[in-house]
């Protein structure tokens, strides 16, 4: 059994891995940990100097990758069968293309609250990835 397990790095992050890891030991499962890396513009308005921009986008990926590798570590390092990814790309299209490619049998991710306009207006990525898949979703609450 696969375990999409996406992380964001927030403060959920820590109750996203503990429920990873209890579904993981109970179902036997190896755990695919999945940061998305969304390229947003930092400075809207702001005309910014390309290579500075490159540096920085580059430096923060850098730092990404290394937190997923280092998380995906102390799992293995707790006995469990794991591989982190970072892919960039929208992050509900993102999850719901690595969870096929992986063949997952379930995804788990953490849910943030927000208020009902952000919900109108953004949506949220739990309901992209309940939309957009047939597997199982396992939602992490704040």
């Amino acid at each position: 059994m696969k375990l999409l397990v996406a992380i964001d790095f927030s403060d959920l992050t820590d109750k996203v891995l503990a429920q990873a890891k209890l579904l993981a030991r109970a179902l036997s499962a190896e755990i695919w940990l999945l940061h998305v890396a969304e390229p947003e513009p930092d400075f809207v308005g702001y005309d910014a100097d390309p290579l500075v921009m490159r540096d920085l986008t580059a430096e923060t990926y850098k730092i990404w990758h290394r937190r997923i590798q280092e998380a995906a570590e102390a799992l293995r390092a707790e006995g469990l069968n794991c591989t982190g990814l970072m892919v960039q790309g929208p992050t509900v299209d993102t999850i719901l293309k690595e969870a096929e490619r992986l063949q997952a049998d379930m995804i788990v991710l953490g849910s943030h609250s927000k208020g009902l306009l952000a919900r109108l207006v953004v949506g949220s990525t739990c309901e992209g990835v309940l939309r957009g898949t047939s597997v199982p979703v396992l939602m992490v609450p704040v």
